[in-house]
């Protein structure tokens, strides 16, 4: 069955094209918000990281406790107090690309960069063993690239679009959209260059194909990534 990883630009939709795509093919869908319940679940403590606190609505019990392992089993098992993490460090799965940059969130949570590096990748990694999966973001499709059995898929959109879908998601304004779309640009690009020491995330060389939804809405993208996964018999 298929292991999907979507990447792309700030509001190119992947958190709305990945729970489709999860839908049509009847498998598991995994971002950030699920993550951060499933840290939740696991006692970890993510107190910065909880302004929204509601279960996403994409998710399944069954997954939630599929990560809740893989986080209990990862090396962000030992966050609480760990020297290497300190307390929420797990949280760093599940937050916007420019709070990761925060120093005021680094200093806070101590926050060792190789430790995390490989936490983060262990945790991905294990994820894609699942299998029959969708995982959105967290540099998926780069800890993913040599997975024989994963689409790695990029969303990007005219800068318009992406500045009113922000406006709209989270109830701001269109300055306020715009502010938040170059800060985690900037963000997203400095989190590549920092983990993976890579300059341009957004590289279509990172990519079976990058997809712009800016030119089709967000069904039709749905529809190509399922016959993309059909097409390379990831469903085998």
């Amino acid at each position: 069955m298929p292991v999907i990883a979507l990447g792309g630009l700030t509001a190119g939709g992947g958190r709305i094209i990945g729970p489709k795509v999860a839908k049509k093919l009847n498998i598991d869908y995994v971002d950030k918000d699920i993550v951060k319940q499933a840290a939740l679940q696991s006692g970890m403590d993510i107190e910065l990281f909880t302004k929204k606190e509601e279960k996403p609505s994409s998710f399944t019990e069954s997954i939630l406790q599929k990560v809740s392992n893989i986080l209990e089993k990862s090396a962000f098992s030992g966050a609480v107090g760990d020297p290497h993490f300190g307390p929420g460090a797990a949280a760093f799965l599940t937050h916007e690309f420019e709070d990761l940059n925060s120093e005021e969130n680094t200093d806070k949570y101590h926050l060792n960069d190789v430790d995390y590096s490989k936490g983060v990748q262990q945790t991905v990694l294990q994820l894609a063993e699942l299998g029959s999966i969708v995982i959105v973001g967290r540099g998926a499709n780069i800890i993913l690239k040599n997975h024989p059995k994963v689409l790695r898929v990029g969303l990007i959109a005219e800068q318009e679009d992406r500045i009113s879908r922000i406006a709209s998601f989270e109830n701001v304004d269109h300055e306020k959209a715009k502010e938040l779309m170059e800060n985690r640009d900037k963000a997203r690009v400095q989190y590549f260059k920092k983990f993976f020491n890579i300059d341009d995330p957004d590289s279509r060389f990172n990519y079976h194909a990058v997809l712009n939804t800016s030119e089709m809405n967000f069904d039709t993208a749905t529809d190509v990534i399922v016959d993309l996964a059909k097409d390379l018999h990831l469903d085998n």
